[in-house]
């Protein structure tokens, strides 16, 4: 426990350096009390407001996800779920510690390994499914646009676009072919054999593999559920349009009227491809950094450094926040207890 706060308190820390350095760096600063003055509440909050609703599409895709491939669980327990993974997201550089962490506690709430990792797997494909589609109509409608504006954006951000949607076709084909799985594993199970991490191969083999078949019950079970698919779809388009539009909430709440929301929520996705694979917590620098350099089409140079500092607080820090405490809580009080009897590893919609 001591650790991870400790880690957290880095990261954070860090993220504080970088913000305090651009803004050391920014020679407009001296005009940051003008941007204060012009500062409206409303509109501010509204982005407040946006980002309690991007948890909320979070907790719902995961509550629904959880209750086609294994069986319902109460709203709240997979609001909790969900805010777990977006602080351990937050704090862990690619992101890599949301899902192992989601998992381990989904087990506490009485759903096996192997059907939490695939409605989490499911949840994922289908994110980056719609991020990917969102970000082909961002380049369909502004991407000659971006292209004049600065040509090393453009190809960074068709990389990120490029990296996102290949990933979705390599974690599809693995997951569609149990075979190839199953000789990965046996490998990783021998290589870890043979340095002496993995003691008993066997029993790990049959472990593992309960948690592939799992896996791979629940893929087929929700690859043969249009209905699923589509409420997915729809709901995780929305979470991205939530929260791809705090930014436009800030340009408002700056009294800012001249650029249409539609061009901040694709400037947004541009960003978002951009930073989303660069190696720290929370991507920073280059999310603080790429905010400048693409919101300088939007923001006066005199509000940018207050908008980025906004963007940052309410779409970053703000999981960290309300993460931390939903995750100590429950170190403190135990609120992931299993509501239903002993798991045996069967999923009760297949009997």
């Amino acid at each position: 426990m001591k650790k991870k706060k400790n880690l957290t308190l880095l990261y954070i820390c860090i993220n504080i350096a970088v913000i305090v350095l651009i803004a050391v760096l920014d020679p407009n600063l001296k005009e940051i009390d003008k941007a204060f003055y012009r500062i409206k509440l409303p509109w501010m909050m509204g982005g407040f407001l946006f980002m309690l609703m991007y948890w909320l599409c979070d907790a719902f895709i995961t509550y629904y996800s959880v209750g086609v491939t294994y069986e319902p669980k109460s709203f709240m327990k997979c609001l909790k779920i969900a805010m777990i993974g977006q602080y351990y997201s937050a704090v862990t550089p690619f992101a890599s510690g949301g899902q192992p962490a989601q998992i381990y506690y989904m087990t506490k709430a009485g759903i096996p390994a192997g059907y939490g990792s695939s409605a989490l797997m499911i949840k994922f494909l289908v994110y980056q499914a719609v991020l990917s589609i969102y970000s082909l109509v961002a380049f369909c409608v502004m991407g000659r646009f971006m292209h004049h504006y600065s040509t090393v954006l453009f190809w960074i951000s068709l990389v990120g676009f490029l990296i996102n949607a290949g990933a979705i076709v390599l974690i599809y084909f693995l997951a569609s072919n149990k075979g190839i799985v199953k000789k990965i594993i046996f490998k990783i199970i021998d290589w870890l054999h043979k340095i002496k991490v993995v003691k008993d191969v066997e029993d790990t083999r049959t472990r593992l593999m309960s948690h592939v078949n799992d896996f791979h019950s629940s893929l087929d079970l929700i690859k043969g559920d249009g209905k699923a698919l589509f409420i997915m779809v729809m709901a995780t388009a929305l979470q991205l349009t939530f929260l791809f539009s705090i930014t436009y909430f800030i340009y408002r709440g700056f009294g800012l009227n001249g650029d249409r929301w539609i061009k901040i929520i694709f400037l947004q996705s541009f960003l978002y491809l951009a930073v989303c694979y660069f190696p720290t917590p929370g991507a920073a620098g280059a999310s603080e950094g790429g905010f400048y350099i693409f919101y300088q089409l939007v923001f006066p140079k005199k509000f940018i450094f207050l908008a980025m500092f906004f963007w940052r607080i309410i779409s970053y820090y703000l999981n960290i926040v309300v993460g931390a405490v939903v995750v100590f809580s429950d170190s403190i009080k135990g609120l992931f207890k299993p509501s239903v009897m002993p798991v045996t590893g069967k999923n009760k919609k297949q009997g």
